[in-house]
């Protein structure tokens, strides 16, 4: 009984990723974080344009990234305020997983790359 104790505690340490080493790139952050946290119908679609956002297309996002992001300075960024702050943290009904936020914030710090459509 130890021994599988013991294997399914390795097992499952063995399949915890402490890196994150998805790609900080505007593509990944917008189709992997941004569009299915905060693109929804009311919110920050091309539909609703909540405060004049819409993140529901890589297009859509780059135009509203570029209102939102100071490229290598995540701490000036407002997207990188809002997704951090004690009050109001968007999105409001389920905020982002640390992760998602520092890999948004690894890509604000190298200078926001594809940021401007090339």
């Amino acid at each position: 009984m130890y021994r599988l104790v013991l294997v399914a505690v390795v097992a499952s340490a063995a399949c915890d990723q402490t890196d994150n080493d998805r790609p900080a790139t505007v593509e990944y952050i917008t189709e992997a974080i941004l569009q299915p946290s905060c693109s929804q119908y009311v919110c920050h679609s091309s539909f609703a344009r909540v405060k004049g956002y819409a993140f529901d297309t890589v297009e859509e996002s780059r135009k509203s990234l570029s209102q939102l992001v100071v490229a290598g300075d995540a701490e000036a960024s407002l997207l990188s305020i809002v997704l951090t702050r004690n009050v109001k943290r968007m999105p409001y009904d389920s905020p982002l997983p640390n992760k998602d936020i520092e890999l948004i914030q690894t890509w604000i710090t190298s200078g926001a790359p594809g940021l401007v459509a090339q």
